[in-house]
């Protein structure tokens, strides 16, 4: 028996399975596709093999069905490569795509707040650990507020704050470790990571080197001054 395409769409709708999209996985899909696109367009004309592929496919492919054979395709293709996204690449990789996705389709902040009284809080119950959240606003780096990032298959506490037009997130994690800064960078972006014998703390942003090095050193001294209060 054939069936019309408004047949089938009925069809597939009343008896298809549906999986929702984990939200690492839809975000990661949204961000290698921007960085593609930034990468064809400073490629020039010859970087842009998507255009042959939208002429080959549009006569024949204006149907519901073909619509949804295509979407199906596209999913097919893009699930291996969300997945070697998230494994086997460096952290600071996964860092900056979460930083990101976060500036281009947002949010920067789940809870947006320069109250740091209001921003700590927040992550009880959506992390198993008590995140530092500092007040930098009179060095400079005044807070936005928090967010929840997936890396490596966790969910971290991740603090965004603003310095002149840019942002600097703050993933933060345990760890029994203890070391000093080390600058590291991916495609343009500033990130350093160090631990304190408590958490691990990695700063990204597309400021310079010496702008994110003032900002490393302010934490490290209001977290030690933290430390030496009397309670």
């Amino acid at each position: 028996m054939k069936l019309e395409d408004q047949e089938l769409s009925a069809l597939i709708r009343q008896r298809a399975t549906r999986h929702r999209a984990p939200d690492s996985l839809r975000a990661a899909i949204r961000t290698q596709t921007a960085l593609e696109d930034a990468r064809r367009a400073s490629a020039g004309p010859g970087g842009e093999p998507h255009r042959w592929l939208g002429r080959w496919l549009a006569p024949g492919w204006g149907t519901a069905s073909a619509g949804f054979a295509l979407g199906m395709l596209c999913m097919a293709l893009l699930l291996p490569l969300a997945q070697r996204v998230d494994f086997g690449e460096p952290v600071e990789a996964e860092l900056v795509r979460h930083h990101v996705r976060a500036l281009q389709v947002g949010p920067v902040t789940e809870v947006a707040s320069s109250d740091r009284h209001t921003v700590k809080p927040w992550f009880q119950g959506r992390i198993d650990y008590a995140p530092p959240v500092l007040d930098l606003a009179t060095d400079g780096f005044p807070l936005m507020g928090g967010r929840i990032e997936h890396v490596r298959g966790q969910r971290v506490a991740t603090l965004a704050y603003a310095h002149s037009r840019h942002v600097i997130d703050v993933f933060v994690w345990p760890s029994s470790d203890q070391q000093g800064p080390a600058q590291r960078a991916w495609r343009g972006f500033s990130v350093v990571t160090w631990s304190d014998g408590s958490m691990q703390y990695w700063a990204v942003s597309d400021t310079d080197r010496k702008e994110i090095e003032s900002f490393v050193q302010v934490w490290q001294l209001r977290v030690a001054a933290q430390r030496v209060q009397p309670k």
